[in-house]
């Protein structure tokens, strides 16, 4: 009991520290996408049936692996993987999909589907694909990296549609850190997509490229850069060649429906990339953490508390 009270303890304190900042009044909406960039995120209709089996058995919700082969590849050719967390509550419910960070599925973004599931909302994790965005080899396997990620999440959308459970109006996407940045780009290019939370994400890759501190990325620009390439060709080449990029799409983004976390001490994201972002968007719901990238996840309790608050909200529930 006491572990209990001190932890909630710890999560006032911490809430107290955090800056929320509404949207933009004179916000219009989003823009309309042209047709050529909505072509490039389009493929060949799904014909193989996705293996769907039984993970767990929850209190209100069942976990379910989902696996179905891509039917366009521009990045690798592995299968898209989905952790479908289902509520098992009658009628159709809203889904959300969860997108990981850097690393793959792991608890922060578990946690969330922890808790939107048993309230009645799908959580479907979608994995990344294997290779590592750090450990690309050039400017254009990083716009297939970020394009394979608009095409794998619109086929996941487009075969949970398909499921009676599914409300297919009350489509959503949540993202943490690169999880954060790619829910971003699904938003963007998917109008089915309604409501979506983007946290630690900023824009445009080439900026968080060449000023982030993560060390992995940080070696791999000082490799290059090794090479008698400077800094100022790498990051050329970075804004010239990803068209796949948080702030080229933002625009396309609705801001009424957007809630984002910005960590104000962040180095890996670094502050003032979100804060672009947030911009570009169209100055949407923001709270800041009193935080760096990774102490920020010390507020993951109340990030979780408010984005469920926001899911709902838009989502029309009780």
């Amino acid at each position: 009991m006491l572990g209990c009270g001190l932890l909630l303890l710890g999560s006032t304190a911490l809430c107290t520290s955090c800056a929320p900042a509404g949207p933009a009044r004179k916000y219009a909406g989003p823009k309309e996408m042209p047709p050529a960039i909505r072509a490039y995120y389009s493929y060949p209709p799904r014909t193989a049936e996705p293996n769907v089996a039984v993970q767990k058995h929850k209190k209100g919700y069942d976990v379910l692996r989902i696996k179905f082969p891509s039917t366009l590849n521009v990045f690798g050719s592995e299968d898209i993987k989905v952790d479908y967390y289902m509520s098992t509550k009658p009628g159709r419910h809203p889904t959300v999909l969860m997108l990981p960070i850097s690393g793959g599925v792991d608890f922060s973004v578990e946690s969330f589907a922890y808790v939107f599931a048993p309230r009645g909302i799908n959580c479907a994790l979608v994995h990344n694909r294997k290779v590592r965005i750090e450990n690309t080899q050039s400017a254009e396997e990083v716009e297939a990296y970020f394009r394979q990620t608009v095409l794998d999440n619109r086929q996941v959308l487009d075969y949970l549609v398909t499921r009676p459970e599914v409300d297919p109006n009350r489509l959503g996407a949540l993202g943490l850190s690169l999880g954060g940045i790619k829910a971003g780009l699904v938003a963007a290019a998917d109008p089915r997509i309604k409501c979506a939370v983007l946290g630690l994400a900023g824009g445009s890759m080439a900026d968080v490229a060449m000023h982030s501190r993560e060390e992995r990325l940080r070696d791999y620009v000082d490799e290059i850069q090794a090479m008698g390439i400077s800094g100022e060709s790498v990051y050329c080449e970075l804004h010239e060649k990803i068209r796949t990029d948080p702030l080229r799409l933002a625009p396309y983004i609705d801001a009424r429906t957007t809630l984002m976390f910005i960590a104000g001490f962040d180095r890996v994201v670094p502050t003032w990339s979100g804060k672009q972002l947030r911009d570009a968007i169209g100055k949407p719901k923001t709270i800041y953490l009193c935080a760096g990238h990774y102490t920020s996840f010390l507020y993951l309790p109340y990030a979780i508390c408010e984005s469920l608050g926001f899911v709902k909200k838009n989502f029309d529930m009780k």
